[in-house]
């Protein structure tokens, strides 16, 4: 959450720290807790079997695995009960500090905001030219087979079937792609996505104060 401007907000990246090692924490207890409550009820069903053979062949009955087990149980599950306290006091903590510091917090998404919108036009932007020449180059081909076509050669045999295709040979060249000016377009406006320029006005009489 909030990742672009995490270090902008160091009392929020220790809350988030501390909110993230305490799910990591969480989740590992309740895979113990549940771990030990299934050799728990195993380790009671092997006693009873054991107990039971042992009175029917007049043998001492083995000492019990399930006691052991039920108080490891017990105390894991004690510590995932403090584990879950600990994580909603630091969600609430979390919250907390969101709401205190609401305007700060929005301000910072803005400046971040502005700078990845320039990133993205500046890219767009470079793009855009790339696409352009690509265009230009297909567009000059085109115009010099319609105005200088090649001259033909002499037919010696029965006509072929010919198919040129522009670009890199797949199914959009055969059933269509997006439009050229589809392309440009998406790409100018990503290009409007970073800071306008702004021209401040001049006054009159500004300039002749200058010069003079």
């Amino acid at each position: 959450m909030l990742d672009l401007i995490m270090e902008k907000l160091p009392d929020l990246e220790k809350l988030e720290a501390t909110v993230a090692a305490l799910e990591r924490k969480n989740g590992e207890a309740q895979a113990r807790v549940q771990a030990l409550a299934h050799r728990a009820a195993q380790a009671k069903e092997n006693d009873l079997d054991l107990e039971a053979q042992a009175l029917n062949s007049g043998r001492k009955v083995p000492s019990a695995t399930e006691p052991q087990l039920r108080e490891q149980l017990d105390s894991a599950a004690r510590d995932l009960e403090v584990l879950s306290r600990r994580l909603a006091l630091a969600n609430s903590d979390r919250a907390l500090y969101l709401s205190q510091h609401h305007g700060e917090i929005l301000s910072h998404l803005g400046a971040a905001h502005a700078a990845e919108g320039a990133r993205v036009a500046a890219a767009a932007e470079a793009a855009l030219a790339a696409l352009l020449a690509y265009h230009k180059a297909e567009d000059d081909a085109r115009n010099l087979q319609r105005l200088h076509p090649a001259p033909t050669p002499e037919n010696v045999g029965s006509p072929e079937s010919v198919a040129v295709v522009w670009g890199h040979v797949n199914t959009r060249n055969f059933t269509g792609g997006p439009q050229r000016g589809d392309l440009e377009a998406t790409l100018r406006y990503l290009i409007s996505l970073g800071a306008p320029t702004i021209v401040e006005a001049v006054e009159e009489g500004e300039d002749d104060e200058d010069a003079a």
